[in-house]
């Protein structure tokens, strides 16, 4: 354990040889601890691959083998990782099961792993309060023991709270607290991180110099464990950004490359896509730092590629490599999981779904990861090769929100140039508010305008251009651009808006499009809730989760495939009632379709991503649930130019500095050109009114994005208010048609 605390890479070839000695003599439960003090050795060397397998089969062997200890550590150390990667609501689980079973245990240790692990969690949910009074009591608890490693923890936990409250001075002393109580004791790794956070408070108290040697005593700490990269990249991050302000470009220049390597080592290990995604969220600051730093002298090439190494990597390596990859087979888990869904989505009892919903999340823990997280984009865009993609009319405009100023860099086929913005925390703040609004039916003229101010009218491009290609970053990608308003109207009554995850993404879909233009390809449309309803109240197409008596029906669905099948060439394929299940959606010849319609209820599950469904018919036997999930969506094989996803919620998703976990996202690495998608709940007449509109437009041949704005303008000449038109965004190739 003390190798493990102070030399990971000591550790992990120590555990090993404990490993090898137990089993040969028979001793099972010794053997499995060792490969869970593996797995947290893996975790600090950055082999997240070997630190979710080693860790999570200690902590099942454990509950098979009774031994509660080895329970409490492993599923602390499996949560605390969870936080690490910024999983927070998820984490919860395994902590707080940790911290549960030493309350009735009084033979078992204080789990002081769990409770900073879960006060790191508490701040990540933004419950702020709770967070405090779990550091205080924990630090009570420590006092007069001699575990000063995990007081330095607790003390590095609160001073980071009392950082994001704005109390920059008590986050000072605690960190500083930390940093002595780590050299005492000699724990590298505590000065490492505290003295990174140290750094970062002394900076915003605009004290540079003892920021700078606060840092490079947290590096300099970090070489006497050269194995554990984990804090490296944010610790040169830190620097950087210190030198930089201090006039030293050259020398932030290289640290903010050498971080970048040590991120790109790290995502490779990555053992599912989910987790690269939260890996590069957690080191998105050594990305955007370096872009700030490059925009500032002008290097836009270089600026752009920097951000497209974290932007859209996941859908950019999905396009590049899905089709090499084989088709899935189902496995053990994969049925496992069907039967659950099915059971959860049949009751309605809690502590039944309670049950079941813990039997989910074990078995999504042993699932296996698709090889793609394995893959790597071969290189982002170059600006001179993405500025040939781009019309004459069309700016594409990438946002980086951070603080204490966010930057967005604005770009056309012959042009080229950065602004800066305000902070994240007003913008997506602005932005929230605005979205609650539109939400609620309202008409907020001052906070349309209010955005407009904040994110397009510092572009001086904007008025000259009427082709929008939005690259959102945080919380904007639950925007609606196309109701934000300048002093004539609506965002919508002048430009058209794509929106896309990235430049890199944008490209490859237009070099696609061009790639197979011509192809002539039936239509798939499925309408499963068409029964007619029994409610004159609006029907919205969304449910709170994926339970039976909330499956409403959708009556103007029916009509909506339908319609829209007349005006598009055939043959075409039409699932209806009963008929559209998940099993017969997935038998047609999908990778043959050139445009699916998917009129359907969506579920959009915030802390568990993966699980974001559309949710098909029932069906009395067959192989799966009825609910098409993110995971089995990115496994598809397609070649559709148009994807439209006629449901609620399917453009919501948990949104970070590298992107959104969303079905539109699986949809376009499943390979689909572009997707139509909502941000919140439908009407359902209004919507299927939109959507055949929508429809015979692109039965004219007219530009896909075209298109969906002239249908959204019909609803907005009727005098709608954005609720009923702003929800739908197109998301990938905008200027293709049908």
């Amino acid at each position: 354990m003390i190798e493990t605390n102070y030399d990971a890479g000591q550790a992990l070839a120590t555990w090993r040889e404990v490993e090898r000695t137990s089993l040969k003599q028979g001793q099972i439960r010794l053997a499995s601890r060792a490969g869970g003090e593996q797995g947290i050795a893996a975790f600090i060397l950055g082999d997240t691959v070997t630190a979710k397998n080693k860790v999570i089969k200690a902590w099942g062997l454990s509950q098979v083998e009774h031994d509660p200890a080895a329970t409490v550590r492993y599923a602390s150390i499996y949560g605390a990782g969870l936080v690490q990667i910024h999983r927070y609501k998820e984490a919860l689980t395994p902590l707080d099961k940790a911290i549960s079973i030493t309350a009735g245990n009084s033979r078992i240790a204080y789990p002081t792993i769990a409770i900073y692990a879960k006060i790191d969690a508490l701040a990540g949910l933004h419950e702020y309060g709770k967070a405090l009074q779990l550091a205080d009591e924990s630090l009570k608890r420590l006092e007069g023991t001699p575990y000063d490693g995990h007081r330095t923890q607790v003390l590095i936990s609160r001073g980071s709270i009392e950082r994001q409250q704005g109390n920059t001075a008590a986050a000072v002393v605690d960190f500083q607290q930390a940093v002595s109580i780590s050299k005492r004791i000699e724990n590298s790794r505590g000065i490492v991180d505290a003295g990174g956070q140290l750094a970062l408070a002394y900076e915003k108290q605009q004290k540079l110099p003892e920021a700078l040697t606060a840092i490079d005593l947290a590096i300099s700490a970090n070489t006497t464990i050269p194995d554990e990269l984990y804090l490296v990249p944010r610790n040169f991050a830190i620097k950087a950004e210190i030198v930089n302000k201090m006039g030293q470009t050259r020398q932030a220049d290289d640290l903010y490359r050498k971080g970048i390597t040590l991120v790109n080592r790290m995502i490779q290990h990555a053992p599912t896509t989910g987790v690269q995604r939260l890996l590069l969220a957690e080191m998105s600051d050594v990305y955007s730092g370096y872009f700030a730093t490059l925009c500032s002298q002008h290097r836009y090439n270089e600026a752009l590629q920097i951000l497209d190494n974290v932007r859209g990597r996941v859908e950019a390596e999905a396009l590049q490599h899905h089709e090499t990859q084989p088709v899935h087979e189902a496995t053990e888990e994969d049925k496992k999981l069907t039967s659950l869904n099915l059971s959860l989505i049949n009751t309605d009892d809690p502590s039944t779904r309670d049950a079941i919903s813990s039997a989910i999340y074990n078995t999504e823990l042993f699932m296996t990861p698709s090889t793609l997280a394995m893959q790597s984009v071969t290189h982002p865009v170059g600006l001179a090769e993405l500025q040939k993609t781009l019309n004459p009319k069309a700016l594409l405009i990438e946002y980086v929100l951070a603080e204490p100023a966010s930057y967005v860099l604005a770009i056309t086929h012959d042009s080229v140039r950065h602004y800066q913005l305000p902070s994240k925390q007003q913008i997506e703040s602005d932005a929230t508010l605005y979205r609650k609004e539109i939400r609620s039916q309202k008409v907020d003229v001052a906070q349309a305008q209010k955005l407009f101010a904040e994110l397009l009218e510092p572009i001086q491009e904007y008025g000259a251009k009427t082709d929008l290609i939005i690259v959102p970053d945080g919380s904007l990608h639950l925007l609606p651009f196309s109701a934000l308003q300048d002093r004539k109207g609506y965002v919508l009554a002048t430009h058209t808006v794509d929106v896309d995850p990235s430049a890199t993404v944008y490209a490859l879909l237009h070099k696609r499009v061009d790639e197979t233009a011509g192809s002539a390809m039936p239509y798939v449309g499925v309408a499963a809730w068409t029964q007619p309803a029994d409610t004159r109240n609006p029907i919205l197409r969304a449910v709170t989760g994926p339970k039976r008596s909330e499956l409403v029906s959708l009556p103007d669905s029916k009509k909506e495939i339908e319609t829209i099948a007349q005006d598009l060439p055939r043959p075409s394929t039409l699932l209806e009632g009963a008929d559209a299940t998940e099993t017969r959606f997935k038998e047609l010849p999908l990778q043959n379709t050139q445009v699916i319609h998917l009129a359907l209820h969506g579920y959009a599950d915030l802390d568990y991503p993966e699980r974001s469904a559309l949710i098909f018919a029932p069906e009395a036997s067959g192989t799966d649930d009825g609910l098409l999930q993110v995971r089995e969506i990115r496994q598809m094989h397609l070649n559709s130019k148009l994807v439209t996803l006629s449901a609620c919620d399917t453009g919501v998703g948990p949104v970070g500095e590298t992107g959104i976990v969303n079905l539109v996202n699986a949809f376009i690495e499943a390979g689909a050109d572009s997707v139509v998608s909502t941000l919140w709940e439908l009407a359902d007449q209004p919507t299927s009114k939109l959507m055949t509109n929508f429809y015979a437009e692109l039965a004219t041949h007219s530009r896909k994005v075209d298109a969906l704005r002239t249908a959204q303008l019909e609803l907005l000449n009727e005098g709608l208010p954005p609720y009923f038109w702003a929800s739908f965004q197109l998301v990938g190739d905008a200027d293709g048609t049908l």
